[in-house]
């Protein structure tokens, strides 16, 4: 009997998906809250700035009473050399400073660009911080590689049923890459075990048979969300920087929202080709 190694509808989708990323949490990447900098409305800005030499972009601001009552944007402070005092220029605490625990690294990835600090909250209390300096913490890089993996999952599930008879997606790859698929196809089958040429492409294989099912005008835009998303993922499997700087993460975030709508657009091909040819 021979064994298929290389069965479809494997990507992570669904309840999948949603149970793996919802047990990576905030709390996993957070700064504690006893190891927190915090400052007080009546200090003077420069006192502050010259206390945290570490360049912390935010800082919490605490009461008399050690509360939270906002956030100070230390590193716009930096750059404007602003005298006076913290309650002259610190944000008050509101809903945009604050995530919940439990939330999931995939939700603080989404719009971390944009929503840099925040407070981490469990039940009614504040346990900690997160920031967009944290998307440099290991488990956010689990995040990410099963995120691309799964996404490049469900790139080979489209292609599945784009060229449903068969390996007719090879003729848009290079006759070199085509060699190159089935000597490691013929390789696999000599091991007794029946491995569809599908699974020996790489990225960019997919990348650039996916683009070829898109009419022209489209193409260009597919084909530079699949590289940055190749290059985060090249990145990832190498254990290499990929948010070193505060430029780099903000790309992160913005490649990863790519991801996710090209994830959710291939879905619906998957399912409109299932729909027209089932089974």
């Amino acid at each position: 009997m021979v064994n298929r190694w290389a069965s479809s509808n494997l990507s992570g989708t669904g309840d999948v998906f949603r149970a793996l990323h919802s047990g990576l949490t905030v709390d996993l990447i957070a700064t504690p809250l006893s190891d927190l900098k915090t400052c007080k409305p009546h200090e003077l800005i420069s006192d502050v700035i010259r206390r945290y030499p570490e360049d912390f972009d935010f800082i919490p601001v605490i009461d008399e009473n050690n509360r939270f009552v906002g956030m100070l944007h230390a590193a716009d402070q930096r750059e404007r050399l602003t005298l006076g005092t913290v309650w002259q220029c610190y944000s008050p605490l509101s809903e945009e400073y604050l995530i919940g625990a439990d939330a999931s690294i995939l939700d603080f990835i989404l719009d971390a660009d944009q929503r840099q600090c925040r407070l981490v909250i469990s039940g009614a209390k504040i346990v900690g911080l997160v920031s967009l300096s944290d998307l440099q913490r290991l488990p956010v890089r689990a995040t990410l590689f099963a995120l691309i993996t799964g996404f490049e999952m469900t790139m080979a599930d489209t292609i599945r049923r784009l060229y449903s008879k068969g390996d007719d997606w090879l003729e848009f790859l290079g006759k070199g890459r085509q060699r190159k698929i089935e000597e490691e196809r013929k390789k696999a089958k000599a091991d007794d075990g029946y491995v569809e040429s599908l699974l020996f492409t790489q990225f960019c294989d997919k990348r650039d048979i996916l683009k070829h099912h898109l009419p022209e005008e489209q193409r260009e835009s597919l084909h530079g969300s699949l590289v940055r998303i190749e290059s985060l993922r090249n990145s990832i499997a190498h254990a290499n920087e990929y948010a070193s700087s505060p430029a780099h993460a903000k790309d992160v975030c913005q490649v990863v929202r790519e991801l996710l709508s090209l994830r959710d657009e291939f879905s619906r091909t998957i399912g409109d080709a299932a729909s027209v040819n089932p089974g």
